[in-house]
């Protein structure tokens, strides 16, 4: 179970390859609101995370063990007994997931149970995206 205290270290320790990243973004936080104290998570699931799922599910060489491994980790924040863990997947990465045709499309057919039902209550408030738009990290 994740406590949203350590999200992001536990999202590093699964996905170290986006450490590198997550770095720069604490970095530029720190430069940025000096004297704030933050761990990052939502920069770092914003930022880091989010980008990193969409370019998996966009690829031409699809990682499909990253990719399960992925929405193994994202069932495993749905069905967190922390409800700011649960907030940050809602308001970050499945809104970023609802705000471009292509990655709701693909992601909608790898979302686990309890994913899924926190996503239709994304789609619930947010509008269906454009289907002609391309996602900013292409």
């Amino acid at each position: 179970m994740y406590s949203y205290s350590e999200i992001v270290n536990e999202l590093l320790k699964e996905f170290p390859e986006i450490s590198r990243r997550y770095a720069e973004e604490l970095a530029w936080i720190q430069d940025t609101f000096q004297g704030q104290e933050t761990k990052g998570q939502t920069i770092c699931f914003d930022r880091c995370f989010c980008d990193y799922i969409g370019r998996l599910l966009v690829s031409g060489h699809q990682d499909n063990v990253k990719i399960k491994q992925v929405f193994a980790f994202l069932e495993d924040m749905a069905t967190s007994e922390d409800q700011e863990v649960k907030n940050l997947l809602q308001v970050t990465v499945l809104e970023y997931l609802r705000s471009w045709y292509l990655l709701q499309r693909e992601s909608e057919k790898l979302m686990q149970p309890e994913t899924r039902k926190m996503f239709d209550t994304v789609k619930g408030y947010l509008e269906e995206p454009t289907k002609d738009e391309i996602p900013v990290f292409l």
